[in-house]
């Protein structure tokens, strides 16, 4: 049994490593038993989870979770002398660069506009996400069951490295592509991933100089963009921030999709009824005719297939942080300065009070109306949502077309699996386990 803290907000008592462990080890049944002991607002002692001591930033060590549409919208509304995002970032990654995650202001601001053209949805990747995918499930097994997780990882981490990095040697995006495996890998140490990372960020550090002078102007890759910028006068892109920029979209932008997409076949291997409607959108709307970005952006069901995905299957527990600079009274309840803000979509998007038949799969749900993003928040929210959000629902949505046109995937095993923390990130505890006929 949980005890009750005697504090302003409710929550348990614990060390912060001992409590993160617990949290670690069961993530979401953690959070359905604290949900039921404390309800919709309580406080975890997480401390410094990212292990790094931040002397400039203030936090007092407690995780506040917020589980509620007007809750979140406190949160993602609060002025920045009330809230910090790059702060609690740096507290939650463990880091204190200054890539477009861990800026504030004017600063984070520009660099979202400058990363906009790669990753806002607007330039065309249907020709490199289709070709790395027949590249890839030509490789997978036929006839022998196989976790389509691990392989859309290899799939994406390809992708992503290629938009990022496109305009590098072969075997430089080699080794990031496969350096970027060991990031997310259940299977690796504490100090394997550090490695990787480090790995990754050196090789990027190394390259910059030759890279500047040998790099075509016209390049699309974002490194090659970001230097351009440099060479034009940007003062706040050093070759340091531009190295810690660039590792910071790789690793956010391979895993999460890779993610999403394995939980979508998850779901749709098991639902004859959706899969079906599925199948007959793609057949309706683009039958025989080249799946390119347009035409899938003509697929309504199957972006609210991958819509009510994310509601189930949001890719972190902590779906957005930020550190309080100001006291603030939530709920009754009043909540310190040095706290950090929890946007909790696990809990949010799971409850029958914000979602009718909330843990029933109906992508239905999000055709009739617009996504309120108080209540489906997948993507985070403010002035901090994800920025690869339209990159990465067109792969999706290229990946899901091309699979059910040209193969035939079937799902090992019964029942939805359960989800299991990796990373940063909750993935299906079997991987996605499917065979391909």
């Amino acid at each position: 049994m949980l005890d009750i803290a005697k504090s302003s907000i409710p929550g348990p008592n614990g060390e912060p490593w001992d409590v993160l462990a617990r949290f670690n080890e069961d993530t979401y049944g953690y959070l359905d038993e604290l949900f039921a002991v404390y309800g919709t607002l309580f406080s975890l002692p997480l401390g410094n989870v990212g292990g790094l001591f931040l002397p400039h930033i203030n936090d007092n060590g407690n995780w506040v979770f917020l589980t509620r549409p007007h809750q979140i919208k406190v949160m993602y509304e609060s002025p920045d002398d009330v809230i910090s995002g790059a702060e609690a970032n740096k507290i939650f990654f463990g880091t204190d660069e200054a890539s477009v995650a861990y800026i504030e202001g004017k600063a984070h601001r520009k660099r979202r506009q400058q990363l906009h053209p790669t990753f806002g949805g607007s330039r065309d990747y249907a020709e490199l996400v289709l070709a790395e995918l027949a590249r890839q499930v030509e490789t997978w097994p036929k006839g022998t069951p196989f976790r389509l997780f691990e392989k859309l990882q290899i799939m994406t981490s390809a992708i992503i490295t290629e938009v990022v990095c496109g305009n590098m040697a072969e075997e430089d995006r080699e080794f990031i592509r496969t350096t970027l495996l060991h990031t997310e890998n259940a299977k690796n140490t504490g100090e394997e991933v550090l490695a990787a990372d480090a790995g990754i960020r050196s090789l990027v550090a190394r390259r910059i100089p030759d890279y500047r002078v040998w790099s075509a102007p016209e390049s699309p890759d974002t490194l090659s963009l970001l230097l351009r910028l440099a060479e034009e006068g940007d003062v706040e892109l050093t070759d340091e921030v531009i190295r810690d920029e660039v590792f910071s979209l790789l690793y956010t932008g391979f895993s999460t999709t890779a993610n999403t997409l394995a939980w979508t076949f998850v779901r749709l291997l098991r639902d004859e009824r959706v899969l079906g409607s599925v199948r007959k959108e793609i057949a309706d709307n683009i039958g025989d005719g080249t799946i390119t970005r347009d035409s899938v952006n003509t697929l309504p069901y199957l972006d609210a297939v991958l819509k009510e995905v994310l509601r189930l299957h949001p890719v972190t527990a902590l779906n957005g942080v930020r550190l309080l600079k100001q006291d603030i009274e939530l709920d009754g309840y009043q909540v310190p300065a040095g706290s950090i803000l929890v946007h909790c979509a696990y809990l949010l998007q799971r409850s029958s009070e914000v979602f009718d038949a909330a843990t029933e799969f109906q992508p239905e749900r999000f055709l009739a109306c617009s996504v309120d993003r108080y209540r489906w928040g997948a993507f985070g929210g403010g002035s901090r949502t994800c920025l690869g959000r339209g990159f990465s629902m067109n792969e999706m949505k290229l990946v899901v077309t091309k699979l059910l046109t040209d193969h035939e995937l079937r799902a090992v095993g019964v029942g939805v699996p359960k989800a299991q923390l990796q990373g940063f990130f909750m993935a299906p505890i079997d991987g996605a386990l499917v065979e391909m006929a």
